[in-house]
Parts: C-alpha cells; sequence; structure tokens
C-alpha cells in the first residue's frame, strides 16, 4: 500500500474521529479559548497523551519512525499567535475546518478557502522573512530526553501519569450557574435588553448581569489595547531610529554587494556597549515590520470587540470607541507593505532593507528629491504616530466613560 493511499486513510480515520468527538462544532472552540467549556481542551489533551504513549511504545519495539523538526522559537510564536487569531474568529483550526468543509458547513468552507490563501502567504514570505526568523532562537532538533540526557520513559511515563490523574480529578466538574447564563445560547439575539421604553423589559437583576458581564470584557479589551499600543510605539520607534542611523552615515551600508566597503579605520556606533552593523539593523526591520503589521491588525480588532461590548451592554462612549475603530483601521491599512504587491505605485509605512539602501545610496541633489525623501521615511512615520496617539487617546475616552 503506498503512503498517499496510508495518508488519505488516516486523514479520514481522523476527520471522522473529530467529527464523533464533537470538536468540529465551533462553538466548542470559542468556549475553549473563553475557558468556559473545557470540553475541547480536555479532548485534545485526551489525543497527545494517547499519542506520546503510542509514540513511545512503538519506539520501544523499533516501528516508530522520527522527523523532529527544529525547535524554532519566533516562528512558533508567530505562527500559534495568528492560529489562535483564526481560532478565534471562525471557531475552526486547519483540521476540524477540512472536516467540517467535508460535512458540507459553507462557513467552514469558507474558512479552508483562507487557509489556503494563508498558505500560499506563507510561501511567497518565506525566503525573505521567515527564514531570517528561523535563525533567531533555533536550538535544532532536539527533545527533552536529548536537553536533560534522561531517557524517554523518564519523560513518557510521568506525563502520562499526570495528564491521567488530571483528566481524571476534573471528569466531573460540571460548569457553575454564572459559566451557564454566559453561554452563546443564553444571551442570544432574541434577548430583550433593559429598556426605560420597553414594553417587556428583562428581569433587572438579568439585565445588571448582562452589563457587568460587558463591563468584564471591556476591562480585558483596555488592558490588551494598552498593550498593544506599548508594542506598536516601540517598534514605530525603533523603525525610525534605524532610519536614522543610516541616513545620517552612523551604520555604514556594507551587506550590499554594489556598494564599496567602508574606509579603513570607520568604525560603527558602540550603542549600550554594542557595535551596531547594518545586518543587525536589518533583522531589527525584517522583525519590527511583521509585529508592527500584525499588532496593528490585532489592535483594530480589539477596537471592534470594544465597540461590540459597548454596544451589546450599553455602556456608553460609542463615539469615542467608534473614533478609535476608524484610526486603528486606517493605521493598518498604511503599514501594510504594498510596495511588495504594486512597487512604487502604492508604499507603505513600514519599509524594507532594501528599500532603505535604494533611498540612501541615490543622490538626491535637488530640493524636491530630499523633500519626497524625509516624507517618505519621516513624515509616514509621523502620520502613523499621530493617528496611534489619536486612536489611543479615543479609546482612552471611551474606558473612561463606560467605567465612571
Amino acid at each position: 500500500m503506498s503512503n498517499p493511499i496510508v495518508g488519505l486513510i488516516m486523514g479520514v480515520i481522523f476527520g471522522a474521529s473529530l467529527v464523533l468527538t464533537g470538536l468540529t462544532n465551533p462553538d466548542k472552540i470559542i468556549g475553549a479559548l473563553r475557558l468556559k467549556d473545557f470540553y475541547a481542551i480536555r479532548t485534545v489533551a485526551v489525543f497527545l497523551l494517547v499519542g506520546m504513549l503510542g509514540t513511545w511504545i512503538l519506539d520501544l519495539f523499533g516501528t516508530a519512525h522520527f522527523d523532529i523538526k527544529p525547535a524554532v522559537i519566533l516562528p512558533v510564536l508567530i505562527g500559534g499567535a495568528l492560529l489562535g487569531t483564526g481560532l478565534g474568529l471562525t471557531g475552526f483550526g486547519p483540521a476540524t475546518g477540512l472536516a467540517s468543509a467535508a460535512s458540507g458547513r459553507i462557513d467552514a468552507v469558507i474558512t479552508v478557502i483562507g487557509m489556503i490563501f494563508g498558505a500560499h502567504v506563507y510561501i511567497l514570505i518565506y525566503p525573505s522573512i521567515v527564514m531570517p526568523l528561523e535563525r533567531i532562537f533555533n536550538f535544532g532538533s532536539v527533545t527533552l530526553p536529548q536537553i536533560t540526557g534522561a531517557s524517554a520513559a523518564f519523560w513518557v511515563v510521568p506525563i502520562f501519569a499526570a495528564g491521567s490523574l488530571v483528566l481524571l480529578i476534573t471528569r466531573s466538574r460540571e460548569p457553575r450557574d454564572d459559566e451557564q447564563r454566559i453561554k452563546a445560547g443564553d444571551f442570544g439575539m432574541n434577548e430583550e435588553f433593559p429598556d426605560r421604553l420597553s414594553p417587556k423589559p428583562i428581569p433587572i437583576e438579568k439585565g445588571l448581569y448582562l452589563k457587568s458581564d460587558c463591563l468584564k470584557a471591556a476591562c480585558v479589551f483596555r488592558r490588551w489595547k494598552n498593550l498593544l499600543f506599548i508594542v506598536m510605539l516601540l517598534c514605530l520607534l525603533l523603525n525610525q531610529a534605524s532610519f536614522w542611523l543610516v541616513s545620517t552615515g552612523q551604520v555604514e551600508i556594507t551587506e550590499n554587494p554594489n556598494i564599496a566597503a567602508p574606509a579603513k579605520g570607520s568604525h560603527n556606533p558602540l550603542l549600550f556597549g554594542y557595535n551596531v552593523t547594518f545586518e543587525h539593523l536589518t533583522t531589527v526591520l525584517s522583525i519590527t515590520n511583521i509585529i508592527l503589521v500584525f499588532t496593528s491588525m490585532l489592535y483594530g480588532f480589539i477596537m471592534y470587540f470594544s465597540l461590540g461590548v459597548s454596544f451589546k451592554g450599553r455602556l456608553g462612549g460609542l463615539a469615542h470607541i467608534c473614533g478609535a475603530l476608524y484610526m486603528a483601521l486606517i493605521i493598518f491599512v498604511l503599514l501594510v507593505p504594498w510596495q511588495k504587491f504594486f512597487g512604487a505605485i502604492a508604499l507603505g509605512a513600514t519599509f524594507t532593507p532594501d528599500e532603505l539602501v535604494s533611498w540612501c545610496t541615490t543622490d538626491i541633489s535637488d530640493t524636491f528629491g530630499l523633500v519626497l525623501f524625509y516624507l517618505r521615511f519621516t513624515g509616514y512615520w509621523a502620520l502613523i504616530l499621530l493617528l496611534l496617539l489619536l486612536a489611543q487617546l479615543r479609546s482612552f475616552r471611551w474606558a473612561r466613560v463606560i467605567l465612571r
């Protein structure tokens, strides 16, 4: 039997197990992400424990074939964050999405199309973005037994026993009354809101509970919003500092083969005790560009969710959070490196190292070219910074209104 047929059969069995265990239900995934429904987490834990034990037993008999991937920490963290975002938005993972699409769900089919598009984008950016990231915190193809020098049984048996014990202890735990009431079915679109003008207002205690729950969610979104704002601000400052270090000649451009090496005796400045080279700035620019675009997308999502809980719980401040949402969307659109797709026709605020080298090594003698140069790297950056500060100010006013 050929390997593709074996893979197809195992895939069908795995997809059928997902359907039978109920993991293709998006509500289960969303409930797990909200830490309200632990069914999906417990099921995945069973899969992992059984798979770990079975692989170890097969290895004891010499029938297992290991293909250990390198432990590249940074790409795994970024990929995990993207995967978690996709799970939260759609309620489908790669495996559950395919299984649900095979069962005829339209939303799952759309999710699978989005996954295929994302895989295509990953292939396009792999040589220029992913490969440099894989060299950061790359520990190679290692396992815990190799790192610790202990046998595989030292890790497999205790982990399997501890995991089984935890699953057994938590098996009979039932959701509390307040957890039952915040499930999606209890506060659906047919639920009435407390309103003075409504002829049939809902009970006061249920309306207060809904508003209290929305306030808690708003507080969570406010903390995440502030954290994302700080991350974006630091990335913007790093990008601008990299531009000024190169444009003022503080860091010599030596990575471009068309440019002559710096004169003997020239040196790069020591920043915080380190010799900063253009290779370092290239790495910083590549990482900060990815973080900026990804964080700006999350920043916009947080604003959208904040608008949703404000509207759902009638907390007020809708004008402020709407303004913040529009500015966050504009920031994301401007930060996307459109020059990668359309060339010089459309430029994004994030600039690549090659683009920085091209501009900084071009002899600009006329005033118009000089103004265009600083508008590209400083004016665009100042516009993003201004929009970010205004969005954060509007969201701060929103938080002050709802928490008053």
